[in-house]
């Protein structure tokens, strides 16, 4: 696991078949938007308000319960000020403070199995850890915007073990909002599930997701090159020689950024930004007017790994409908292209670790069951913390088996400075 030089990147982008994988710290060169979604939040939180469409084509009971449930908060937070928007958070913090400080409610979560832990060791009240860290030491606007919906399902999972021995916060605003989400009394899964239909069917979940995805959407900066800041100070020639390098183009971000600056298509793993089309992704359509027109994000997948990036993809590749927009679950996505493509390294850049480390095990499984003889990975990183937390969670997430985990262990990783490339390609 060694540092390589600028030199060395070049001679290894040219020599092997390459894919290139992006996170937001691509996109945040272009324009700082991409780096403080939250000082969007309200004027995000006013076009999900009056801008937002958010249509259902299903039977009766499910259409019902995903309008009653998004109406209600809709209506609730109709005219709210932005400092009402920003307590809702506050309280989301005291409310995973209360979680975190019983330990007795933790132990008996984990012995009813509400908690569980993954293979590579991470678990729900890990993320509620995180939220606490991040936001009592620099306030709820670092906190990753996919850990607040964790929360939603720790509200639900105690009303189901009602515990005598815990009490909700009084007057949190977050806790209400969740209640005024769970208006609909139709019941459309099992009983098995029914803890995951609270969550993946609140109004307030439909609203967090209307919620994010257009603050990121920047009033149409996600798609107009024109719109960005900082696009002046960029060599675009420079960018789209470098980009035009790599066999693969690979996206974790929403935006149309990459494809517009490389002229090529980009593979999005976790949905994109579709213009003038609406989408349906089990059998509901996200979309937004907006001053130059409609935006679909039908089958972005914004929240936590356990229920949005994990359970939610499942949910949505059960749906047999028409019309609905063919979703290919990450995992197998990547597999399928690193296969057919004959991809055998890939560099990774602009993204944090946290929270995707699912997407580092699919690398990892689509080079074991691709086969290639010399699999490597390049590691781009901003900072000294970047590269420690991905060094400890790459060795984390081997947690094959025996034969898969000894071939992992071959992958070869080296490591480069996000600045290097930066000044090489695009300053």
């Amino acid at each position: 696991m060694g540092e390589i030089s600028i030199l060395e990147f070049n001679e290894h982008i040219a020599k092997y078949k390459t894919a290139f994988l992006c996170g937001n710290g691509f996109s945040m060169n272009f324009d700082s938007d991409f780096g403080r979604i939250y000082d969007n939040l309200f004027t995000s939180h006013r076009a999900v308000i009056n801008n937002s469409i958010f249509d259902v084509k299903s039977n009766k009971a499910f259409t019902r319960k995903c309008n009653e449930n998004f109406k209600s908060v809709k209506q609730y937070l109709r005219n709210i000020s932005e400092n009402t928007l920003f307590k809702i958070f506050d309280d989301a913090l005291i409310f995973a403070e209360t979680i975190i400080e019983n330990s007795k409610l933790i132990d008996e979560m984990w012995n009813e199995k509400l908690i569980t832990r993954l293979v590579f060791g991470l678990s729900q009240v890990d993320i509620v850890n995180r939220i606490c860290e991040v936001g009592r030491s620099k306030g709820i606007k670092f906190v990753n915007i996919e850990h607040w919906t964790i929360l939603i399902y720790f509200y639900f999972a105690i009303k189901q073990l009602s515990p005598v021995y815990y009490e909700f916060p009084n007057n949190n605003s977050f806790l209400t909002i969740l209640k005024v989400g769970d208006k609909s009394n139709v019941r459309l899964l099992p009983t098995e599930n029914q803890l995951n239909e609270h969550v993946v069917f609140n109004g307030f979940t439909t609203y967090y997701r209307f919620l994010f995805s257009i603050a990121i959407f920047s009033n149409g900066k996600a798609f107009d090159l024109s719109l960005l800041s900082n696009i002046k100070n960029l060599e675009l020639d420079g960018i789209k020689k470098f980009l035009n390098k790599f066999d693969l183009l690979l996206s974790l971000n929403y935006d149309k950024i990459m494809e517009n600056v490389a002229d090529k298509p980009v593979e999005h793993l976790h949905g994109e930004f579709v213009k003038d089309k609406s989408e349906y992704v089990y059998c509901q359509s996200y979309g937004l007017k907006f001053d130059n027109g409609y935006v679909s994000f039908s089958d972005i997948l914004i929240g936590d790994y356990f229920i949005f990036k994990s359970f939610l993809p499942v949910v949505h590749n059960l749906s047999k409908n028409s019309f609905e927009k063919k979703m290919q679950y990450p995992s197998k996505k990547i597999e399928m292209l690193i296969k057919n493509r004959s991809i055998n390294s890939v560099i990774i850049f602009g993204m944090n670790i946290e929270n995707d480390q699912h997407v580092l095990r699919n690398l990892m499984l689509a080079f074991y069951h691709s086969q290639h003889q010399y699999p490597q990975i390049i590691y781009c990183y901003f900072c000294p913390e970047e590269k420690k937390d991905f060094e400890e969670q790459y060795q984390a997430v081997i947690t094959f088996s025996e034969d898969v985990n000894r071939y992992v262990k071959n992958i070869s990783v080296s490591y480069i400075k996000t600045q290097d490339i930066l000044k090489e390609y695009f300053y």
